[in-house]
């Protein structure tokens, strides 16, 4: 496996406290959602003070100064990051409903949807119910994002995590990305059990595309607040792969197009060359007509001169004549078939000036062909050029992004000592937490035969915590001598003075934390002592019921 199995139960405990929390605020919305006078627009113009129409921090961060809730920096950045759903970087109206209304029951969400809006002024606040049920909604987000980073701590402090090997160990089947049987799978494996409704309410806080699947990036902003910085270089990539592959469909296309137009011109040129045989065959008709009535005129002529010859032998002057214009007919019968020969020939000549127009013509396209193939050609070798450019700033760009990473990594360290200085801290408090709870067993003395069992179990966590913490302090010890012995050999070079000023600085954060931990400790030290009173006081008063009181006897 990727992980062990302790580093496999806490990303199982994470899964679940973010199911859990999503199950929380799920309740409270159908809280809010069931009030009759609550309205999601008049809510929405109730934090828009300024009625820009969108949400900001600052909006936020007013509303819950009136019901007074005061968040920190990071739990107001992760409320907007919460109903800002399509992650624009502002809260319009959509993204309210969306975030408000409850997501399991289709009917109160339509029930609250279809409420009539009422008038609302600038700095009025809404129905005493409302207000509350709103302030909840957004407190209960809040509750979640501090339960969420006390489980992230907690798995991120373990030495083989890394957010790549916790994404393989659920996606046991190279799949990809993560869907519900997958997720399920694992959890069962880890011992850990959760219902549909709270796998969906998972995905729900998980899945920000909404594409019924837990990709890479989207598992990472869940275990560690921190976005994928190379998806939209993924993205980029992806588009350019989508425009290679359009570019060529849009060449093969352009190729078909060429290929239709030759098939087109060749079909106008038979057309053409049907049209000329078609024509040549109607002449060679029309001649064969114009021949044969020029045998049917000679023929009638001849019965006409035989007839008149028959007639008219007297008359052989009158007949002399008519021969004589006969001769004539015949000299402009033949000058007409040398017009005809004439304007067949300039016919022919007509055609073979087409037939030349034709040729230049196409070679004129054949030039243009050449010319738009290397025009081709330039334009494939200005985007190459483009893309290497592209190239070089995507590579300066990662260079940065990598300097970034850099930087954070340094800054991860150095949050690791913090956090073993924090496990130095939960020793001591497991120390007191000892002492306390053998105050309590002097005390609870007539309950430990029922209550064994249970403070068994938690002492047994507790040492092998406490063994674990014991171990890590040894290894922060030794990272101290060796920081230490750094800082002396530092102090021989230039740059003590900053060593120094981030020491100071660190000590100060670190004291800082060590004042808030120390508060926290006191809080859950008083609130197990009231807790310990309580079930002392309640067991005590059953066994004293047990023993003084008799029952009662019903007629």
């Amino acid at each position: 496996m990727y992980l062990s199995a302790r580093t496999q139960g806490r990303l199982a405990n994470l899964i679940i406290t973010i199911a859990e929390g999503e199950k929380k605020t799920e309740m409270v919305r159908q809280v809010l959602a069931e009030q009759k006078m609550f309205e999601p627009y008049t809510a929405f113009r109730r934090l828009d003070q300024l009625r820009t129409g969108e949400l900001t921090v600052s909006d936020i961060v007013e509303f819950l100064a009136d019901n007074k809730i005061y968040p920190t920096k990071a739990q107001s950045d992760y409320l907007f990051r919460r109903l800002d759903l399509n992650r624009d970087g502002r809260i319009t109206y959509p993204d309210f409903v969306k975030a408000i209304l409850p997501k399991e029951d289709s009917r109160l969400r339509q029930i609250a949807s279809l409420r009539d809006s009422y008038y609302i002024e600038v700095n009025m606040l809404l129905p005493t119910e409302v207000e509350w049920g709103l302030s909840r909604v957004f407190q209960q987000e809040i509750q979640n994002y501090n339960s969420i980073t006390a489980a992230q701590e907690i798995l991120t402090t373990s030495v083989d995590f890394t957010s790549l090997d916790a994404f393989r160990c659920i996606d046991q089947v190279y799949l990809g990305y993560i869907t519900i049987d997958t997720l399920q799978d694992f959890l069962r494996q880890n011992g850990a059990k959760l219902s549909f409704d709270e796998l969906t309410a998972f995905f729900r806080v998980v899945d920000s595309d909404e594409d019924g699947r837990i990709s890479y990036s989207e598992l990472l902003e869940a275990l560690t607040f921190v976005p994928d910085f190379f998806q939209q270089e993924r993205q980029i990539a992806n588009e350019l792969r989508r425009s290679r592959e359009r570019i060529i469909q849009i060449e093969r296309e352009r190729e078909v197009l060429q290929d239709l137009k030759k098939s087109r011109e060749r079909v106008e040129e038979l057309r053409r060359s049907r049209e000329r045989l078609e024509y040549m065959q109607d002449l060679k008709r029309s001649r064969e007509r114009v021949e044969q009535l020029d045998e049917l005129r000679r023929s009638r002529e001849r019965l006409d001169d035989l007839r008149k010859s028959r007639e008219r032998l007297e008359d052989l002057k009158k007949s002399r004549e008519r021969l004589n214009q006969l001769e004539e007919l015949k000299r402009s019968r033949q000058r007409m078939e040398e017009l005809e020969e004439l304007k067949k020939s300039r016919e022919r000549q007509a055609q073979i000036d087409e037939l030349k127009k034709s040729r230049e013509r196409l070679e004129d396209l054949r030039r243009s062909r050449e010319r738009l193939e290397q025009l081709e050609q330039e334009r494939k070798n200005q985007e190459k050029i483009e893309e290497l450019r592209k190239s070089r700033s995507r590579i300066e760009e990662l260079q940065k992004q990598r300097r970034k990473m850099e930087e954070l990594r340094t800054s991860q360290e150095r949050l690791e000592q913090l956090k073993k200085q924090k496990e130095e801290i939960e020793l001591r408090r497991s120390q007191e937490r000892l002492e306390d709870l053998r105050k309590s067993r002097e005390r609870l003395e007539q309950i430990e035969v029922l209550r064994q069992s249970r403070e068994q179990q938690r002492a047994l966590e507790e040492l092998r915590q406490s063994r674990e913490r014991v171990e890590q302090l040894r290894k922060s010890q030794l990272r101290i001598e060796q920081l230490e012995n750094e800082r002396k050999v530092l102090e021989r070079s230039r740059q003590l003075d900053r060593v120094e000023r981030e020491l100071e600085y660190e000590r100060q954060r670190s004291k800082e934390r060590l004042e808030r931990l120390e508060l926290e400790a006191e809080l859950e030290r008083r609130a197990r002592d009231r807790a310990l009173e309580y079930e002392f006081a309640t067991q005590s008063n059953f066994v004293q019921s047990r023993i003084y009181d008799t029952p009662k006897r019903y007629k």
